[in-house]
């Protein structure tokens, strides 16, 4: 074949130059038959391969966009490549006064180094915020707190728009469960991440990526839930634009009320006789979330823009709970009894705000970006402990105040330089500081003086600082049948810990290489097989190094530890993907490795009182196969699955810790048109038992359903959804030790109910499917 040659471009939206990923490129005669066709990759660059010399008409189409066709593309004999340059398409909305794009974004798409779930509409109309997508995702679960996790581990990196998460507030579970689903484009999962992401994330990368306003003209939703017991929520999200300008706005409010149970068995082995300590709790967690954003964009010209992202929220945390403990003698006596009744309220502000400018160069394959991030948080809470018991020296009443305050900005820059139309240079740098001030002051309450007296031996206040400074190189080369890409990022960081309460202040320093190489090779058009590796570095966060003794549970006291040291990770997979309109699948082999794992640690001393706090253990090893799975059948019934078979050991000489245990996690969602127009959906997962520091935790499994039907032309859609359907999201773990054996129990009592009312006006229309 070496009179054949290739036939390469890139499609981008015509009215801002953005890349439009994913567009189909079809190669027709000049009688418009068809011989061949590829499907452009997320940045838009397509290649149309082993084409012999000759006339041709070129195709392209995608959701959105007006059909595009290159009449007379030449193929030269002596020519090996035909390079088409930049391929503008245009709205296919923009003289309209509305439109509904009624196909369904394929969900998951492969690339060299992640997987990208675009959220279409069944997604959207079962899931009200960021958290209820995540636990849709393939790899991605959420463990009894509602923190990510990916292939059944914590220390996930989350990222919104390449940014980090934190930036939106320090507790990583409320910013996504504050966060709309409506406002979600796709969510891009990365279990060995690349050099162009920060080193941290032992577990992994996900990068959820909103929705951008490229259709000229208005468009917007708005979204009402009533559920059972007063758990409700609403938002609104609205998007303008002219040829220059884009505005969007959306804002959100949630309320929450859950009740949950918790129970404890522990035997003690230390002292004179085995004890026996047990621990029952109810409550009430109430949440009132507020969140709001506002987004700037101008086009100085078509290969400039500026924009400007404000983000707001708040939160208030309303804490109620009672539990029983006792602890018997090993012939039954009883040696202690005492209930405690607490009640806290915990105030949340957080302020964000975004700069980005973007500039393309040369012939508009070059791209240069620089991004400016402020955020402010503010957290403050009062707690206070009722103790009562008929052993007199157990009575007390204790108050706890708790005052934080967070800053952290972040300046990064990166430039993209297609060297050649298959080969991509990627450098960047990025400056990131973090601050923080943690004030806990604890009360005991003085019978005599009739007043709370402040505890200096458990109170804390804690001074954070951290100082990043990366860079990285990442090169790419795409060829017909094989992709690499390859990258180094170097890391300077410098943590300050300040325990000013104690005056006691030190710094740590780290200079570590981020490695990550990857290797695709298509075998057809839809099909391709890869092998990953990456290093990642998860150095202990502000909470982990804080040394604040908790001793609002006094029989379970934590704490921080300050002289944590870095975790090094590396991982690796090879995998398979087959992706077509109807489904596919993606099956992977992989290796978790890491030493120096931060992980809790629980000690126990001679009257029962346990002591946890992180703690530098051993070695994590996590190995297995796991794959995602999608089909639609017929035209009725679409299912979408991932699943995972792995092996999971934690061992430490030191600790005395060597569990190690095998385990099957999945999850399953379904969609299945009905008469009258229904659609039902469930979704059923179960998350496997696995090795933890000192002993293993059991599956958890949970099953969700619903039902939604469309309106007004599909511009509106009413659902009703049923979550925790059966009560099952129970959370439990069994610790092992030469001195304790311990059994607990954490369970939220009542599961979720609500109707939703969605409805979507104007140009509803985005790149590569539907937004709505």
């Amino acid at each position: 074949m070496a009179d054949r040659g290739d036939i390469i471009g890139k499609v981008v939206d015509a009215t801002n130059d953005s890349p439009v990923g994913f567009a189909t490129i079809a190669l027709a005669r000049p009688d418009s038959s068809v011989l061949n066709g590829v499907t452009a990759d997320e940045n838009g660059v397509f290649l149309l391969k082993n084409v012999q010399p000759g006339t041709y008409l070129v195709r392209i189409t995608i959701l959105g966009y007006d059909t595009r066709y290159l009449p007379n593309v030449s193929m030269p004999t002596e020519a090996t490549t035909t390079d088409l340059g930049v391929i503008r398409l245009a709205s296919s909305v923009q003289n309209l006064n509305e439109v509904v794009v009624r196909a369904e974004k394929t969900m998951v798409v492969s690339d060299i180094d992640k997987k990208i779930v675009n959220i279409g509409k069944d997604l959207l109309a079962t899931s009200n915020n960021v958290s209820e997508l995540l636990e849709k995702v393939p790899s991605v679960s959420l463990d009894e707190n509602g923190n990510p996790m990916v292939r059944g581990k914590g220390s996930v990196v989350v990222l919104i728009d390449g940014k980090p998460s934190t930036l939106y507030g320090n507790d990583v579970a409320t910013v996504l469960q504050s966060f709309p689903a409506e406002l979600i484009e796709r969510i891009e999962v990365m279990t060995t991440p690349s050099a162009k992401y920060e080193g941290e994330g032992a577990s992994g990368v996900i990068d959820i990526i909103t929705k951008k306003t490229k259709i000229v003209g208005t468009s917007g939703s708005l979204r009402g839930t009533l559920g059972t017991r007063n758990n409700n929520n609403g938002s609104a999200y609205l998007s303008y634009k002219t040829n220059k300008w884009a505005v969007r706005a959306s804002g959100s409010v949630r309320n929450q009320i859950w009740y949950y149970r918790r129970t404890l068995d522990r035997q003690n082995f230390l002292g004179d006789t085995t004890t026996y300590y047990s621990q029952r709790e109810t409550g009430s967690n109430g949440d009132m979330d507020l969140f709001g954003r506002v987004g700037i964009n101008y086009d100085f010209t078509e290969k400039s823009s500026i924009g400007l992202t404000v983000n707001y929220s708040h939160n208030k945390d309303v804490d109620k709970s009672e539990n029983t403990n006792q602890t018997l003698s090993d012939e039954g006596t009883l040696l202690e009894q005492f209930d405690r009744f607490s009640k806290g309220t915990t105030f949340n502000d957080n302020i964000n705000v975004n700069l980005d400018y973007r500039k393309l160069f040369a012939k508009e394959r070059q791209v240069f970006t620089i991004s400016a991030n402020y955020s402010n948080g503010v957290s403050d809470g009062e707690s206070e402990f009722d103790q009562r018991s008929d052993f007199p020296n157990l009575v007390r009443r204790q108050r706890n105040l708790r005052d934080n305050n967070r800053h952290e900005a972040v300046l990064d820059a990166d430039y993209t330089w297609p060297i050649t139309p298959t080969s991509t240079l990627e450098v960047g740098a990025k400056t990131r500081m973090r601050r923080s001030h943690d004030d806990n002051a604890f009360y005991t309450f003085d019978q005599e003086q009739e007043s709370f007296l402040f505890n200096e031996s458990v109170s804390n206040v804690f001074g954070f600082e951290e100082y990043t400074h990366t860079g990285y190189t990442s090169f790419t080369q795409k060829s017909d049948l094989w992709g690499i890409r390859a990258g180094l990022r170097l890391t300077d960081a410098t943590q300050k810990i300040d325990q000013i309460s104690r005056d006691q202040a030190f710094s740590t320093h780290f200079f570590y290489l981020v490695p990550s190489f990857a290797v695709t090779r298509k075998l057809d058009e839809e099909t391709q097989v890869k092998v990953n590796y990456s290093r990642r570095v998860q150095r202990p966060s502000s909470d982990a190094l804080n040394p604040f003794t908790d001793i609002s549970d006094p029989r379970n006291i934590r704490s921080g530890n300050p002289n944590l040291k870095p975790e090094y990770v590396h991982k690796a997979e090879v995998g398979y993907s087959h992706y077509v309109e109807q489904g596919g699948w993606g099956p992977a082999l992989f290796v978790d490795y890491s030493n120096n794992a931060i992980t809790r640690i629980r000690t126990i001393d001679a009257a029962g009182i346990s002591y946890q706090r992180y703690d530098n253990v051993g070695r994590e090893l996590s190995y297995g196969f796991e794959t995602d799975f999608s089909k639609k059948i017929g035209e009725k019934l679409k299912l979408n699955a991932s699943g995972r078979v792995f092996r999971s050991e934690v061992v430490s000489l030191v600790a005395h810790i060597d569990n190690r245990i095998w385990s099957y996690s999945g999850n399953l969602n379904a969609f299945l048109d009905l008469p009258l127009s229904l659609r039902a959906s469930a979704y059923v997962t179960y998350d496997g038992p696995r090795a933890i520091a000192q002993g293993t935790r059991p599956g958890v499994f949970v099953a969700n359903m619903g039902l939604r039907r469309d309106f007004f032309d599909r511009k509106a859609t009413l659902s009703v959804s049923v979550q925790d359907l059966f009560l099952s999201r129970i959370y439990k773990s069994k610790l092992n030790t030469e001195t304790y054996t311990q059994n607990s129990l954490w369970q939220r009592t009542n599961r979720f109910a609500g109707v939703t009312f969605h409805y979507r006006f104007g140009r509803i229309a985005a790149t590569g499917g539907e937004e709505g």
